[in-house]
């Protein structure tokens, strides 16, 4: 298994852990992520150093929220907690401590850090994030702010609606690549994984696991937007975070 795999630890939770860089992900076990309980409950059997995560209001773009180690004109040190989210889809943060998240169900979770653990980022991607270039826009996020090369990346791709599933109009086929569309019974099939390894590739990152598990057709440990429609009692989101041990 690649050291930038997610594996399963505690019942409900995904984890790795590469030098200072902390990530977790809850699954459906663990509750809708939506719900602030829920969430802290995942949070402390994470073990993590905040009560609950700072999350974002999630637009489906390319916007990044960066949380410096010291307070900037840009981001206070509640940046993200309680009622204020900042709209964006990702976070890059290099304050050891604060507990960043995304939450999900079927969209990509991605987290891409330093590989000695300088910094890190958390991010929400589904078809039009990827198309908008979030990944791509991440890795220059990561030059700018912290002076971290491509090269000195790592990323892993979690669980999200898979080829297997995915299906998707002519309307958004053409926006992606060849190589990952996948055509079967005269319909066409998206593999996000597929498209983000390709994009993070192509930015220069050598290191990109990609979680082989379909949210869709994981009906016993993921939620999913597409299969429960989006509503009811059985429609919920899970948790994609990371924090930096001091």
């Amino acid at each position: 298994m690649p050291s930038s795999e997610l594996r399963a630890s505690a019942a409900g939770l995904r984890r790795l852990e590469s030098g200072r860089v902390r990530c977790v992900f809850t699954t459906r076990a663990l509750g809708d992520m939506r719900c602030a309980r829920q969430r802290r409950e995942a949070l402390a059997q994470a073990g993590a150093p905040e009560p609950d995560a700072r999350l974002l209001r999630q637009v489906h773009g390319k916007g990044l929220v960066v949380l410096q180690g010291a307070q900037t004109d840009n981001a206070s040190p509640d940046v993200g907690l309680g009622g204020v989210h900042p709209r964006a889809d990702g976070w890059l943060t290099d304050r050891p401590g604060a507990a960043v998240g995304v939450v999900v169900a079927d969209c990509l979770p991605v987290w891409v850090w330093e590989r000695s653990g300088r910094a890190a980022g958390v991010f929400h991607a589904g078809w039009r994030g990827l198309e908008a270039g979030i990944l791509g826009r991440a890795v220059e996020e990561f030059a700018r702010s912290f002076g971290i090369r491509p090269g000195d990346l790592e990323a892993s791709v979690g669980p999200h609606a898979g080829a297997c599933c995915y299906r998707v109009g002519p309307e958004v086929a053409q926006r992606f690549r060849r190589d990952s569309l996948r055509l079967s019974g005269g319909e066409t099939f998206l593999d996000l994984g597929a498209e983000a390894r390709a994009q993070l590739a192509a930015a220069g990152l050598g290191s990109v696991a990609v979680s082989p598990d379909c949210t869709i057709c994981g009906a016993g440990r993921y939620f999913s937007w597409r299969r429960e429609g989006g509503r009811g009692p059985l429609c919920g989101q899970m948790l994609a975070c990371l924090w930096l041990e001091a």
